[in-house]
């Protein structure tokens, strides 16, 4: 990936001081509330669509804290995802920390895949293993670049962390557009076209 952590983060800070910062505050705090209260039952829910909003404000689009729930509208599939995700991270781990470590960067685009592609959980997360081959090392430098942020989160006992959330959500949806532009994919607004394309850039 050709661009910087500087410039992703460059990127996803002005799109926030845009007026998105507020809603965002709410999507990252109020996902990570129900996931910590519910567990696996609304990860995989929850992670697409906070994704979801993410992309979309990414692309310039406007999107509202409703579409953090969205997710539930396709629970049967966002729920397995979610489960299958946890489950080979899991796996792998068992062999070591690092081996489980890396398989997570591997998964770690699978809810923004269930957006743009019409996949089922075990594609998603396939088609995320695929579209994250030689990029987790740049994953790794990307959330290794925001350290200094999290050690000064430290010192607020935690607050701080609340309002770094969507900095870094944000900073994570450049990521995977930028992935994508590597990739040579191009999402348009249908969803079965973004499928075709997808299959023609692999």
């Amino acid at each position: 990936m050709y661009v910087s952590c500087k410039e992703l983060r460059k990127r996803a800070w002005n799109r926030l001081s845009q007026g998105c910062y507020a809603t965002s505050l709410g999507v990252s705090f109020l996902g990570g509330l129900i996931n910590g209260a519910a567990g696996i039952f609304t990860y995989g829910s929850i992670q697409y669509g906070a994704s979801k909003f993410y992309i979309e404000q990414q692309r310039g689009k406007k999107s509202e804290l409703e579409t953090l729930f969205s997710g539930f509208n396709l629970y049967g599939r966002t729920l397995v995802t979610g489960l299958l995700q946890s489950l080979f991270a899991f796996l792998w781990s068992l062999l070591f920390v690092i081996p489980g470590i890396i398989k997570s960067f591997a998964y770690s685009v699978t809810s923004y895949v269930m957006v743009d592609f019409d996949l089922s959980g075990e594609e998603a997360i396939t088609k995320s293993r695929e579209l994250m081959n030689g990029y987790k090392w740049k994953l790794f430098c990307l959330k290794l670049s925001f350290i200094g942020w999290i050690i000064l989160s430290g010192f607020t006992f935690g607050i701080g962390s609340i309002f770094l959330a969507p900095y870094m959500d944000a900073t994570f949806a450049e990521f995977y557009a930028e992935l994508l532009n590597c990739h040579g994919i191009v999402i348009s607004d249908g969803a079965q076209d973004a499928e075709i394309t997808s299959e023609q850039a692999f």
